[in-house]
């Protein structure tokens, strides 16, 4: 169901028709009679209902929140839910009212989700994105939000270098949550907005827009995604649920490391704080702090993304061994790679430890799940990697299918075609670009832009993005490999090039090297590929959630070249 149109919420602003012109969503109450379901879908009221339950918590993080710089690191529930009204009180100062954008972009922290919350109680929607963005993008994404409120960090308004007149035709009123400096008329600092009367409470009904993120923007400007309560409440089922050996529970100690503008954490929020662990809410994985922080609370659930994962194996082998007592790691968005798995199994001191490997998407949430043992991981460099293939959506609730990029038609089992995905909860929209989401959609199938083989049984064996395929072969196959088959490899990408042999791109570990006589053993049974280039680590061009930039990388290494695929479902 739609929203009945308005023409403004009650502060007399104009509403924009994107807010109104929503695509049907499907709903679902529970996955089975006996489920565990989320307390709710409303991220207003996430940390008001664990709150009620004293026994839940404590919330601990990795430095103070900007939002509340002298405040503590370990807080109950309760307190972070009556910080989230203190920052209700504080947008509403702002001026902030019902159906109001609020953009949030600061550095990465718990409170970009507090700011959110505190901004969906009031009935605004917040609109969360990551301050990694270069100004133009940003500026992009705040025109798509039509005049939003922004709350800012000084690093970002530095970014945007706008003036207060350039600020006022962008936004309805800005806020800078650190000092924001004697030149920066028509910013207001965060701090001054503090000690208002409480808000009312109103948030957005179940089905209507609820909160935007965006997209990772691997190839480009990030989608902005819009969600409601009722989608993201069909999402949070899968992970409520109580599944055999790895269901979330009361006793764990939970390490979570995200970007926290990402819809992911939204999304995992509902089974948080519906069972109410114990949490490390950590915001930069290389940061010492977080890193003690592990090894002092020794969590029991690790959930990160794969590459930070990734740039975690030393912290793996770390004589503290923060990872002794975990039970269960869960990799989100991506695949992973086999030699990370295997790194992390053998760092805990479980008997049966279990990897999960979740492929999701911001716009559909989790598309397929394939769990891992030690010995699912034991051989080392076997084409294709174990974790290539990714595994099944959840019986009863999602199906996959591949399809033929040129045709639309499905193609036989254990072909290479495009995927498309059928589940509740998928968004309803792109902000500014309805009719890109339109041309995804395939009644209930939606298109998510990679190529992969479902075999016989179901299950997904991903080759690559299409927009970065390799015609004959898998570029996410052969840097598993390579990982698996040069331990002194810290990254690689394999690069599509049109007219030339894939491009290596690696990085290494400090005082180590790469003899070409290794490389030649390494990659004999691989595809031909041009000679590797090698540079730093940190010079991987970026996304939020650590994704690596292909185009980018390919635009600053190789001049003029151009990939393979066309981009057309990105």
């Amino acid at each position: 169901m739609n929203p009945t149109p308005s023409p403004a919420g009650r502060s007399g602003r104009p509403r924009p028709a994107f807010l109104d012109d929503c695509a049907p969503t499907r709903f679902r109450r529970r996955l089975s009679p006996f489920s565990r379901l989320p307390r709710t879908g409303r991220i207003g009221e996430v940390w008001h209902l664990a709150a009620r339950h004293g026994r839940y918590g404590p919330v601990i993080v990795d430095r103070a929140p900007d939002v509340d710089p002298r405040g503590p690191l370990e807080r109950s529930y309760a307190q972070w839910a009556s910080l989230v009204d203190d920052l209700a009180a504080r947008l509403y100062a702002l001026g902030v009212r019902p159906w109001d954008r609020v953009a949030v972009i600061k550095r990465n922290h718990l409170d970009v989700a507090l700011l959110a919350s505190a901004a969906a109680r009031i009935g605004a929607v917040p609109a969360l994105i990551t301050d990694n963005h270069p100004a133009e993008t940003l500026i992009v994404l705040l025109r798509r939000l039509e005049r939003p409120f922004l709350v800012a960090d000084r690093r970002v308004l530095e970014r945007l270098a706008l003036d207060g007149e350039g600020l006022a035709r962008l936004t309805e009123g800005t806020a800078c949550v650190d000092a924001p400096g004697p030149d920066r008329s028509g910013v207001r600092a965060f701090t001054d907005l503090a000690g208002g009367p409480a808000p009312p409470v109103g948030m957005r009904e179940p089905h209507e827009p609820m909160v935007i993120t965006h997209t990772s923007g691997t190839t480009g400007t990030p989608k902005l995604v819009l969600h409601s309560a009722r989608s993201l409440y069909s999402l949070g089922l899968v992970e409520t649920e109580r599944w055999p050996v790895v269901r979330l529970r009361g006793n764990d100690t939970v390490a979570f490391c995200h970007p926290y503008s990402h819809q992911r954490v939204i999304t995992g929020l509902l089974p948080l704080t519906t069972v109410g662990p114990k949490l490390l809410m950590l915001s930069d994985p290389e940061s010492p702090a977080a890193h003690a922080l592990l090894a002092e609370h020794a969590p029991t659930l690790v959930e990160t993304l794969p590459n930070a994962f990734l740039a975690w194996e030393d912290l793996a082998r770390d004589p503290r061994r923060p990872f002794r007592d975990v039970r269960l790691f869960i990799n989100s968005f991506d695949a992973i790679h086999t030699r990370t798995v295997r790194t992390f199994l053998a760092a805990t001191d479980r008997r049966l430890p279990v990897w999960v490997q979740s492929w999701s998407q911001t716009e559909a949430g989790a598309v397929a799940i394939r769990p891992y043992l030690r010995g699912s991981v034991r051989r080392r460099g076997r084409r294709p990697p174990p974790t290539q293939n990714l595994g099944w959506p959840v019986p009863g609730f999602g199906k996959v299918r591949a399809v033929a990029p040129e045709s639309g038609d499905p193609v036989p089992a254990g072909q290479v075609g495009l995927i498309q995905f059928s589940a509740p909860g998928r968004c309803l929209g792109y902000v500014g670009e309805q009719e890109r989401h339109t041309a995804k959609c395939e009644g209930p199938w939606w298109n998510l832009g990679d190529m992969a083989v479902v075999g016989r049984w179901g299950a997904v064996r991903l080759i690559d993005r299409e927009v970065d395929r390799i015609p004959g072969a898998s570029a996410l196959e052969i840097e598993d490999v390579l990982l698996d088959r040069l331990p002194q490899i810290t990254e690689v990408v394999v690069l599509a090039v049109r007219g030339a042999h894939p491009q290596p791109v690696l990085s290494l570990r400090e005082g180590t090297s790469l003899e070409p006589g290794q490389w030649r053993r390494a990659t004999a049974d691989l595809p031909t590929m041009a000679a590797p280039l090698r540079i730093r680590w940190e010079e991987f061009p970026r996304t939020a959630t650590w994704k690596i930039r292909r185009t980018l990388l390919r635009e600053q290494l190789l001049t003029g070249a151009t990939g393979v695929g066309s981009g057309r479902w990105t």
